[in-house]
């Protein structure tokens, strides 16, 4: 794809071997998804495939929360980013990366991990933080002090979903979490991070919601509307007005949400510099992503969809990391338009994927 084409994907996942041994030994993903394999070669194979010259790398749920609020779960927090800045170095100009925290309960180890973040390594874009940490969501009184750490080191935030304690766990006795649950997770934390006046309190923090932010574009406005009963307001800590300009502050990714009554919503709901690209790779199956990724192609070369096709969101992505950016971390950097740089371990032949890349063509002349 040409410099127009080229897209900076900001929800990708990455499995270090550290990651991978910890599920292991806890019977695995403990949302009841399966563990994808991950190399280097395949995740630029497909990033080529999908036209992303520039990857934010992130471990995915549960993270380091896999091992609770322990010193366990510290070591594993620092050892996972040590990994996959490892991998960023690799392939220096293709990879930045989202740094891991411990599970927010254990407020000391996360407040020490986000400062030898900024202040020692100061090599990572932003932090993951998932939806909810044992029974608590994001805005939950206990974690301000970490908002307040984010705050004054002007962090960018990945909110990523987590399973929630819900039964029956599986829809249909089958349907892991991740399939529906997981947009959920992401409503329902969003929505406590306005209440709680986190959004409000944090104004150097900016946040990425996955998967286009889960069922808040429908739903959103009616949790805002619920502050007009005076019993509920008394016990949020921002007004309706608040709450309506702390909603707008979002950003979203396309992961996974790309059907046109999705893409529509999103756009009826926010602004387009508000909107990232985003794959989900290693988590949804190839074929999968590549059918979204069409979607997304078709839809961004109508005139409907022009405000977000790839060279829009890709400024909103490049003007997002770079307005974070401290002293070692690893930025896009922008491509000669004289230049196409051959895919360095070629494509994955896909229809969908060829498709869309053959609808940017036409649509770049």
């Amino acid at each position: 794809m040409s410099s127009n084409q080229s897209q900076i994907d900001t929800h990708i996942h990455v499995l270090t071997p550290s990651y991978v041994k910890a599920l292991d030994e806890h019977g695995g993903d403990p949302s009841g998804w399966g563990t994808p394999s991950w190399t280097l070669e395949e995740c630029v194979r497909f990033s080529d495939t999908v036209g992303a010259s520039f990857s934010v790398l992130s471990v995915t749920t549960p993270g380091a929360g896999l091992l609770g609020p322990t010193k366990a779960g510290r070591k594993l927090a620092r050892t996972l980013n040590e990994e996959v800045w490892e991998i960023c170095r690799q392939r220096k100009g293709r990879f930045g990366y989202f740094a891991s925290l411990p599970d927010f309960n254990d407020v000391e180890g996360t407040l020490d991990e986000i400062k030898h973040i900024f202040e020692t390594e100061k090599n990572a874009n932003g932090v993951v933080v998932m939806t909810s940490y044992g029974d608590r969501l994001l805005g939950d009184e206990k974690f301000k002090p970490i908002w307040n750490a984010l705050d004054s080191y002007k962090a960018l935030v990945f909110v990523h979903p987590g399973p929630l304690k819900i039964t029956p766990e599986k829809i249909g006795g089958f349907l892991p979490q991740p399939v529906l649950d997981f947009p959920l997770a992401t409503t329902r934390a969003a929505v406590s991070l306005i209440v709680s006046g986190i959004v409000t309190m944090s104004p150097n923090v900016d946040i990425i919601l996955s998967h286009a932010g889960g069922a808040l574009p429908y739903v959103g406005q009616r949790a805002i509307s619920c502050l007009a009963v005076p019993s509920l307001a008394s016990q949020s800590q921002v007004s309706m007005v608040e709450a309506q300009h702390a909603i707008s502050r979002f950003y979203y990714d396309l992961a996974l949400s790309t059907s046109m009554p999705q893409l529509k919503a999103l756009l009826a709901f926010t602004t387009p510099d508000k909107i990232l690209f985003g794959s989900d790779y290693p988590y949804a199956p190839r074929p999968g992503i590549y059918a979204t990724f069409l979607q997304y192609s078709k839809f961004a070369t109508s005139d409907e969809g022009k405000s977000i096709k790839p060279a829009c969101l890709t400024q909103n992505a490049a003007k997002l990391l770079e307005k974070h950016r401290i002293e070692h971390c690893i930025v896009p950097v922008a491509q000669d338009p004289g230049l196409s740089a051959e895919p360095e371990f070629g494509l994955e032949s896909n229809k969908d994927a060829e498709q869309a890349r053959n609808l940017w063509a036409k649509h770049d002349k």
